[in-house]
């Protein structure tokens, strides 16, 4: 399951390809189906964006998370919205690309620290 566990601690970063810097915000995991929602926000907190993920639609091994893939919508505060793809990189892990109708990319990864 992506993104299980306690809501608590988990950390999301990502990069637009036309905003400098990163973004920082949290991942939440979802329901006991899998996928969940993160945020991220520019370091000035102009900019949000709201992503949702889906449960997977891909697993490689039964029971295991690593190889878990999915797909995903980012919304931001400007009106942008991405099309993702998110692959589970452990249980405490994700990483996921995207982009918009533009061609702007946006890359981000969601994890639990020990």
């Amino acid at each position: 399951m992506v993104l299980g566990g306690c809501a608590f601690g988990y950390q999301a970063r990502g990069t637009l390809s036309d905003v400098p810097g990163e973004l920082r915000g949290k991942g939440y995991p979802g329901n006991t189906t899998g996928g969940g929602q993160f945020s991220l926000e520019d370091r000035r907190g102009h900019l949000r964006c709201d992503g949702t993920l889906a449960p997977p639609d891909a697993t490689m091994t039964p029971g295991q998370c690593q190889g878990e893939s999915g797909r995903g919508e980012m919304r931001c505060s400007d009106g942008r919205v991405f099309a993702l793809r998110w692959r589970a990189l452990s249980c405490r892990s994700l990483e996921g690309d995207g982009e918009d109708s533009n061609g702007v990319r946006v890359s981000f990864r969601i994890e639990r620290p020990r």
